[in-house]
C-alpha cells in the first residue's frame, strides 16, 4: 500500500475534524506529510517547523513583506496537520510504539505560542497596539478554556456539537470558530495590512470563549 494511501486513512474523520480543514488544508497537508514521511522527520520535528513558520511570519512583517508573512501563517496551519498524520503513521510502521501525549502537549504548546506571538506583532506592526494586545489575549483565554474543558468536562464534545447542530444542522464536520477560520482570518489582516480585520478577529475571538463560558455553565 502505498504512503498517501496509509496517511489518508490515518486522517482525522469528517465527523471529528473541522469543516475547513477537512475539506481544504488536509488535501494540501497530506502531500506535505507524505515528505516528511520520505524524509524520516519525526513528528515533533514537524510541530517544531510549525513554529518556527509563525516565527517566520513576524519577521516578514517587520520587513513589510506583508503577502509573504500571511502566507507563512497558513503554512503553519497547514504543517500544524501534518505533524498528527505524521505521528499516526510513525505509529503504525512501529512494532512497539511508545504510549505518549508528550506530541501532543508540545504541538498545543507551540502552536498556541506562537500563533498568539504572530496576532500580538499583526496589532503592533499595523500600528495598533491595543488590537493585537486584546485579540491575543482572547486567543490565549480561549486555547486555555479549551484545555480546562477537555480535564474537567467530559462532555464538552457532545455539548459543542448539540450547539453546532442547532444552528448548521448535521453536517459532516465541525462548524465553529476554530483553528483554520482563525488562521485565515489573521492572515487576510496581515495579508492586507488592515487594523479592521484584526479588529473583526479580536471582536469574534473574545466573544466566542464567552459564548463557550456560558455553553459549558451547567456541565
Amino acid at each position: 500500500m502505498s504512503t498517501y494511501s496509509d496517511i489518508k486513512k490515518l486522517q482525522q474523520s469528517a465527523e471529528i475534524d473541522d469543516y475547513i480543514n477537512f475539506y481544504v488544508f488536509r488535501k494540501i497537508s497530506i502531500l506535505f506529510s507524505i515528505i516528511f514521511v520520505k524524509l524520516r522527520f519525526s513528528a515533533n520535528f514537524v510541530t517544531f517547523l510549525g513554529f518556527l513558520a509563525d516565527i517566520f511570519a513576524i519577521y516578514l512583517m517587520y520587513i513589510d513583506q506583508w503577502l509573504f508573512a500571511g502566507i507563512m501563517v497558513i503554512i503553519a496551519l497547514i504543517w500544524d496537520s501534518s505533524d498528527g498524520e505524521v505521528a499516526r503513521y510513525n505509529r503504525l510502521k512501529m512494532k512497539n510504539p511508545p504510549k505518549t501525549k508528550y506530541g501532543g502537549y508540545l504541538d498545543e504548546i507551540l502552536g498556541t505560542v506562537s500563533f498568539a506571538l504572530v496576532i500580538f506583532f499583526a496589532g503592533y506592526f499595523i500600528g495598533n497596539f491595543w488590537i493585537g494586545f486584546i485579540a491575543m489575549f482572547g486567543l490565549l483565554i480561549t486555547m486555555v478554556g479549551a484545555l480546562g474543558a477537555r480535564i474537567e468536562f467530559k462532555d464538552q464534545k457532545k455539548i459543542s456539537k448539540k450547539f453546532e447542530e442547532k444552528i448548521f444542522g448535521k453536517l459532516k464536520g465541525r462548524i465553529g470558530f476554530n483553528c483554520a477560520i482563525q488562521r485565515i482570518l489573521v492572515s487576510l489582516a496581515i495579508i492586507f495590512s488592515s487594523q479592521i480585520i484584526l479588529l473583526i478577529f479580536a471582536i469574534l475571538i473574545n466573544l466566542f470563549w464567552l459564548l463557550k463560558l456560558w455553553t459549558y455553565r451547567k456541565s
